[in-house]
């Protein structure tokens, strides 16, 4: 069968078959916290699969990996794992996380959050829609029209729905790595990315450093009797902005960057170092005896955690010394680590080559960056480095943010990608 009437058979698909199933999986209220409908997400999608002929096994997450987490979970942690024999010699991997993240204000959207509304422009808004209940829709379409068109997979295909990727502390795909669930250097779709002409092969790790520095509170009046919290932790907030700037201006030696509007120079992929978060006092006539904040560092493949780690620590150390701080207590929080993947692998010239023929764009186009994001294909990356990251999301998407949406357009690309990818000798 020729290419392009492949691609014709994707562009005959009917619209509201693709409304319908968004709006089926949208529906489901995965918001994490509490993430408590994940069996009800995998009871859902899991007959979809078994009619493709797929095997289905629920993996559940201990729930003493969860322990430590400070959020208020509920519900077990449901993960689907499907397979499909094709009597082939290698398997690829296709994975995507259930959970979404919360929707703080109903009334800011546009539509329901959890309805997926296909307007009469072509987008579908819908919490989850881009990240990344809507790449699942893709590929059921995409494997059902594999099916239907008789076309010969080249790979057995494993599917991998996991939990609390939205959480960082210990999302499902850790438990399934960790498990032997995905094989060593295997081929590995992550469906998380955009249907733009970029190609991630890297992404960064996260490290989050809760510190609480404690005075003593007095009367405002009398503030010679007290510590003021809040003031005497400037000295450490000081160190760590010294650092920032250090931190900031490295970059990796191999991985290229998202471009920054602050310095068209800088070409290749940068740590990032942020105060997210900052609390003290509770009233204008009270000398505040707390003062607490969070680091958010998020760390390049090219530096080690353990050193990104110990330079926090110094940091505050010394600014201590310039305090006169009571104590200063530190909780450091290890989130996803980073990962890297070559541009020159097998399977980033094959979905190179996919990208190319689906969008009719040169392969000098199409850009390979690192994202100062973080992502839990950084525990994938332990067992493999064969990792793509391309999804169904656009630049104007507005991932976690109100009125969330994707293209139709879009999801017929994404299909054809994946239909290209399982199908072709590229």
């Amino acid at each position: 069968m020729e290419i392009s009437n492949i691609f014709e058979e994707v562009d005959k698909i009917d619209e509201s078959r693709i409304g319908s199933l968004m709006n089926e999986l949208i529906s489901i209220d995965t918001s994490v916290p509490p993430g408590k409908n994940y069996e009800i997400f995998v009871d859902t999608v899991g007959p979809y699969l078994k009619n493709l002929g797929f095997s289905l096994e629920k993996v559940v997450v201990p729930s003493s990996k969860l322990k430590g987490i400070p959020l208020p979970l509920e519900g077990e942690r449901v993960n689907l794992v499907a397979y499909r024999d094709m009597g082939k010699n290698q398997d690829l991997n296709f994975y995507a996380h259930m959970d979404v993240v919360p929707v703080e204000d109903k009334k800011k959207w546009r539509y329901d959050p959890f309805v997926a509304t296909v307007t009469k422009r072509g987008k579908i808004y819908g919490r989850g829609t881009s990240d990344m209940k809507g790449t699942i829709v893709c590929l059921i379409l995409a494997l059902e029209l594999l099916t239907q068109l008789n076309l010969e997979s080249k790979y057995n295909i494993k599917i991998l729905l996991c939990t609390d990727e939205e959480i960082g502390s210990y999302p499902g795909v850790k438990y399934l790595t960790e498990k032997g669930y995905i094989e060593k250097n295997s081929e590995f779709f992550c469906m998380e990315g955009a249907q733009e002409n970029v190609i991630p092969i890297g992404a960064a790790g996260a490290l989050n450093v809760e510190v609480e520095g404690i005075g003593i509170s007095c009367h405002s009046g009398m503030n010679f009797m007290g510590i003021n919290a809040i003031e005497q932790s400037i000295p450490i907030l000081n160190e760590l902005m010294k650092l920032k700037k250090i931190t900031e201006k490295r970059q990796s030696k191999t991985i290229p960057g998202i471009p920054r509007q602050d310095d068209p120079t800088r070409r290749m992929m940068s740590p990032m170092f942020n105060i997210d978060i900052i609390h003290g006092g509770v009233k204008s006539n009270i000398v505040p005896d707390k003062c607490s904040f969070v680091v958010n560092r998020r760390f390049i493949p090219d530096e080690n955690f353990e050193d990104v780690k110990n330079e926090i620590v110094e940091a505050i150390e010394k600014g201590r010394t310039q305090s006169s701080l009571k104590n200063v207590n530190t909780k450091y929080f290890k989130g996803y680590p980073p990962f890297r993947t070559d541009p020159d692998s097998k399977v980033s010239k094959k979905i190179l080559k996919v990208i190319c023929k689906v969008h009719g764009v040169q392969p000098e186009k199409i850009r390979y960056l690192g994202i100062s994001g973080s992502t839990d294909m950084g525990f994938v990356n332990q067992v493999t480095s064969n990792i793509i990251m391309r999804g169904v999301a656009n630049i104007s998407s507005n991932s976690h943010g109100v009125n969330e949406s994707i293209r139709m357009r879009d999801v017929k690309s994404f299909i054809k990608e994946i239909i290209l990818y399982l199908w072709s000798d590229f």
